[in-house]
């Protein structure tokens, strides 16, 4: 499999933690110190400006744009796969939406509900259809987290343990064509794995789906009843684990590639935040010049945020960095534990970074 363009949408104009301080009453100082981010990107549900309003905007965006960098056109496509934490609707499913808006029709779609690990669970499932005897497809990864966030933006609502995921997380959206073909310019798959590890552990990362009722109500954090989080993690299991199991990813690719990871130009380490990104480098024995980090200016934005690596790794390499060299990626998803990782090597004369 070849990968042979990619693309990145993140929403609208940064938010800084300034803005977020003075938005929704978070500390300015406590962002920079607890997140290390600097700045993440939303979409704006009653937007009438063109700024995309939830995840089947983004992941349009995103697929037109990795198509017009591929140089391709949706009718030449034999599979369009979605993945994303948070779909606009349970029915339709938004691939189909994007489909339709993409003018894709008469060929398989498949939407994976993921976190983290989403966008290499979809570079997976694409493996396998090339395998199978399609020709190209497109990936994309997207989403949103205003589904999180409670209607009134009232953040006094909000358990102190949950603030994190309002100063974590961002919109955006990746997405990558792939070919069937190895020869040409772009990035070729050497090895790609994924697994689940989660046998025996409890769940780091839980985002809650209701039915017609509604979320049901809880204490809140001044002792009023108040409405159940959808979403809450488990940030010292991550900080626990994550470091850990992105090495045993790494090492794994080197070991099947035959590669020693200091002699890599492209390391893409898994985006929990700005402070964990820098933490996990380090562990993992990446230098700063190795690393391809945008988790803080990005904001976490799940499924998007290992497309967005590749294509700012695609940037570095148009500039002249590691032309004709490996890239590393790393991906680990803490809602069940699940480790994925993609080795590839890149082909001159690849199509620039949408």
């Amino acid at each position: 499999m070849r990968l042979t363009a990619f693309s990145e949408v993140l929403p609208g104009e940064p938010v800084t933690n300034r803005d977020m301080a003075e938005r929704f009453g978070l500390h300015e100082k406590w962002l920079d110190r607890m997140t290390g981010n600097r700045s993440r990107y939303f979409c704006e549900p009653d937007s009438s400006d063109g700024v995309p309003k939830n995840t089947g905007d983004l992941a349009t965006l995103a697929g037109q744009r990795a198509l017009e960098a591929a140089g391709a056109d949706p009718g030449s496509l034999d599979f369009l796969v979605l993945t994303t934490g948070s779909p606009d609707h349970l029915m339709p499913a938004t691939v189909n939406t994007v489909a339709d808006r993409l003018g894709i029709n008469d060929i398989p779609t498949f939407q994976l509900t993921s976190g983290c690990a989403g966008a290499l669970t979809g570079l997976y499932t694409a493996r396998a259809l090339l395998a199978a005897g399609h020709r190209r497809g497109l990936v994309i990864g997207a989403d949103s987290v205003v589904k999180l966030w409670p209607a009134d933006r009232d953040i006094r609502r909000i358990r102190p343990a949950e603030l994190a995921n309002f100063a974590l997380f961002g919109d955006g959206a990746g997405a990558a064509v792939v070919d069937a073909e190895d020869e040409g310019p772009g990035l070729v798959v050497d090895h790609i794995l994924l697994r689940t590890v989660g046998k025996g552990r409890a769940p780091a990362q839980l985002v809650r789906w209701y039915g017609a009722d509604g979320a049901p109500m809880v204490t809140g954090p001044d002792g009023k009843e108040v409405r159940e989080s959808m979403g809450e993690e488990d940030y010292k299991a991550i900080e626990a684990n994550v470091p850990g199991l992105a090495c045993t990813v790494l090492e794994e690719l080197a070991a099947v590639t035959g590669c020693r990871v200091a002699d890599v130009e492209h390391v893409l380490p898994p985006q929990l935040n700005g402070v964990m990104a820098e933490k996990i480098r380090a562990e993992m024995g990446v230098t700063p010049e190795q690393a391809v980090s945008c988790v803080a200016d990005t904001g976490n934005n799940g499924n998007a945020l290992p497309f967005i690596q590749l294509n700012r790794t695609m940037r570095r390499i148009a500039d002249g960095v590691g032309v004709g060299g490996r890239v590393l990626v790393t991906t680990i998803e803490s809602s069940k534990w699940i480790i994925s990782g993609l080795a590839l090597r890149h082909r001159e004369g690849a199509p620039d970074a949408a």
